[in-house]
């Protein structure tokens, strides 16, 4: 079987607080209330290990909201939820979510489904420049640094994800675990 090739980047960056975070809940609060336009996240440290688990966890939102059966109330929450693998909201952000004592996260902009023009389009068309602007905005109203860091999987926090660490995980680990986020088994 040949390697898959490479997908594109997902508009995602990696952070690094001034301090480590003593309030989750209030990092997440004051992000939303200055986020423009758009749907923005704060991702645990550990969550994120390629591009193409975070393309898999957007189009599983996508695709909820079109039929009309997300679980959460907000677009963020779903994303969260799909990409812990999981049903449970609050099983969800502790997955995949910001938490007391992290030192880095991943912010991350979950692209507008109705972006897509055409049924050639899988993918939106991004602003890199305006979304790298309002990424560096946001990172600095959370007092941390945006590193020059890309997902891979030695960031990968397998347990606190909730995987089975006995084994080697892989992407393919990462994109099951996505999809069975919406199994009804």
């Amino acid at each position: 079987m040949d390697e898959a090739a490479p997908s594109p980047w997902f508009p995602c960056w990696r952070l690094a607080f001034h301090a480590s975070v003593d309030s989750a809940k209030e990092i997440a609060i004051h992000l939303n209330e200055v986020v423009g336009d758009g749907c923005w996240c704060l991702l645990g440290p550990g969550a994120v290990a390629s591009e193409r688990q975070l393309w898999a966890a957007w189009a599983g939102v996508r695709d909820n909201q079109r039929n009309e059966t997300m679980k959460a109330r907000s677009v963020e929450v779903e994303y969260i939820r799909i990409l812990a693998g999981t049903h449970n909201i609050a099983q969800a952000f502790n997955r995949v979510g910001l938490q007391e004592g992290d030192m880095e996260a991943w912010l991350a902009f979950i692209p507008d489904s109705a972006s897509i023009e055409g049924e050639d389009q899988i993918l939106p068309s991004l602003d890199w420049k305006e979304l790298q602007y309002e990424a560096a905005r946001l990172a600095n109203s959370v007092d941390s640094d945006i590193l020059a860091r890309r997902p891979s999987l030695d960031l990968l926090d397998g347990e606190r994800m909730g995987l089975d660490t006995s084994s080697t995980i892989t992407e393919m680990t990462l994109l099951a675990a996505i999809s069975n986020s919406d199994s009804t088994s």
